[in-house]
């Protein structure tokens, strides 16, 4: 289903409410005119305003519609208005949670709200740890639903992300039933949650707080080995720093604290693993970008090819199982929001629909979008795919970075060791509730978001066949011009409630003509 340009509602509406509250803003345009001229200087209009957007189909549709309403009557134009946590005693929030607690709670979730939750593996890690997705609806609640998608910990350092999913599991089921967004969103959505998808990270980073990359093994350092050079805390300090040189262009590395294992005269030069997942994905993978790294010693290493990895290959096969609307991926490093394209500066088919969402996610949140006039290109990530390939309105979230973490120590001769990579992706365990707090409004706005785009869709199949098509036009056609009083009036034409059948009914199905369940 098509992603729409207007604003969600306050709540997620039922049928019944929409046909009292219309969608479309039309309210803001100018309409005193009355009459077949009247009515095809706005259809003009209207076609000039999609056309600008590379909406087509949409033009297209409009047109055909004049074809068809014809005779039909004089188009009478009528403005419309717009009508404008609890959580489980049990879980600690004030700590990072490995993955066996992560389990746990989640399971404990599905057994607790039986209703309300499904958990189920998708796959398996390259460990053969699994990975849990986590389906939030109302299953007594029937009908169709819109789909939203949410993932978290692509990469191993931003705990932050896998703790800020988990929260929104828990204190939407613990909610329902008592909060009334909650009750509509689980009523008129599957939101379908993968908390983290690097399930090994969360062991490795304990060991090397810099991990990024996934744990399947690769010879970083291209003597044959794999993962022979592991980081050492060689001081016992707590930290495991590099040491690097300040220059014009700012903080060069020189290497990193720790012992030579191998005898190669490197120290820590071959880490456990792995790969960037977030560069692994088969959209604009080998594109010639600014981060996606062919050098398997990289932090954003891509890897031998597309989709090599255990984790990216169950992504897609999760994907491709599912008709998702929206998806977000969270991550931590920084605060801002992401769209695509990321590969290249070139924007999508549809960046009015992507701007606006981030724009309002922005809002949300109080940071800037877009967050930089002139930003990196990067090949192989998530929403590239997600988008490219499955035409889902797909976005990143950066939810915490702070910069300020990192310290340095002065070791002479113009060298410092530098220290604070945790304390840079993540918050302190006392400021874990604000970021989550903070954040947590983005989810529901992007699950109501997908409710109001369903709810436009089964309002423009008048005849319920599943999909938005010349049949439905016609219906609008026939009765084009009536009010209740006259012979041709059909209620069913009479999308957003305002008793006429007009350009306003026409262009819902418009802006929607060609889309399928």
């Amino acid at each position: 289903m098509k992603q729409s340009s207007t604003l969600p509602f306050p709540k997620s509406p039922n049928l019944e409410e929409a046909r009292i509250q219309p969608l479309f803003p039309f309210h803001a345009l100018d309409l005193s005119a009355r009459g077949a001229c009247g009515g095809l200087t706005l259809i003009w209009d209207e076609s000039i305003r999609y056309s600008r957007g590379r909406n087509l189909k949409v033009v297209a549709c409009l047109w055909v519609a004049v074809l068809l309403i014809g005779t039909a009557g004089s188009l009478n134009i009528v403005p419309v208005n717009v009508l404008g946590g609890g959580s489980l005693l049990s879980v600690d929030w004030a700590h990072y949670h490995n993955y066996t607690e992560l389990v746990d709670i989640v399971l404990q979730v599905n057994s607790t709200y039986p209703d309300a939750v499904d958990v189920f593996s998708i796959g398996k890690s390259y460990l053969g740890r699994d990975i849990y997705c986590v389906r939030l609806t109302n299953e007594t609640h029937s009908g169709l639903k819109s789909r939203v998608l949410f993932v978290g910990y692509h990469h191993a350092r931003e705990r932050i992300t896998a703790e800020f999913l988990l929260r929104f599991v828990v204190d939407t089921v613990t909610d329902w039933g008592s909060n009334q967004t909650i009750d509509s969103m689980l009523n008129d959505a599957e939101i379908f949650v993968i908390v983290a998808l690097n399930v090994d990270g969360f062991e490795a980073v304990e060991e090397n707080e810099w991990q990024r990359k996934n744990l399947q093994p690769y010879d970083e350092d291209g003597d044959g080995q794999f993962d022979e050079d592991l980081p050492d805390d060689a001081d016992g300090d707590g930290y495991i720093e590099d040491l690097v040189r300040s220059t014009v262009d700012g903080w060069e590395f020189v290497r990193w604290e720790g012992v030579d294992d191998d005898a190669d005269g490197l120290l820590n030069e071959d880490w456990a693993g792995g790969v960037d997942l977030n560069r692994n994905y088969g959209y604009a993978w080998n594109a010639s970008c600014d981060s996606g790294s062919p050098n398997p010693s990289a932090e954003d290493y891509r890897g031998p090819e597309p989709f090599s990895e255990n984790e990216t290959q169950v992504m897609r096969d999760f994907a491709l199982q599912h008709r998702f609307q929206y998806a977000v991926s969270f991550h931590s490093g920084g605060e801002w929001v992401s769209i695509p394209w990321m590969y290249t500066l070139e924007p999508t088919n549809d960046d009015r629909v992507f701007r606006e969402t981030a724009g309002n996610i922005s809002g949300l949140v109080g940071i800037p979008f877009p967050y930089s006039d002139s930003r990196s290109t990067i090949s192989g990530v998530w929403d590239d795919w997600m988008y490219g390939n499955r035409s889902i309105i797909a976005l990143t979230c950066e939810i915490y970075g702070n910069w300020s973490a990192l310290s340095y120590t002065y070791a002479g001769q113009g060298l410092y060791w530098e220290r604070g990579i945790t304390q840079m992706f993540n918050p302190q365990p006392t400021g874990i509730e604000t970021v989550l707090q903070r954040w947590l409004p983005v989810l529901i706005y992007v699950t109501n978001r997908a409710i109001n785009d369903t709810l436009e869709f089964m309002l423009s199949d008048l005849n319920k066949d599943g999909a938005v098509d010349i049949f439905d036009v016609v219906i609008i056609a026939v009765s084009f011009g009536s009010e209740p009083a006259d012979p041709n009036w059909n209620m069913i034409a009479d999308i957003n409630g305002d008793e006429i059948v007009d350009i306003f009914d026409l262009v819902v199905v418009a802006v929607n003509f060609g889309e399928t369940i």
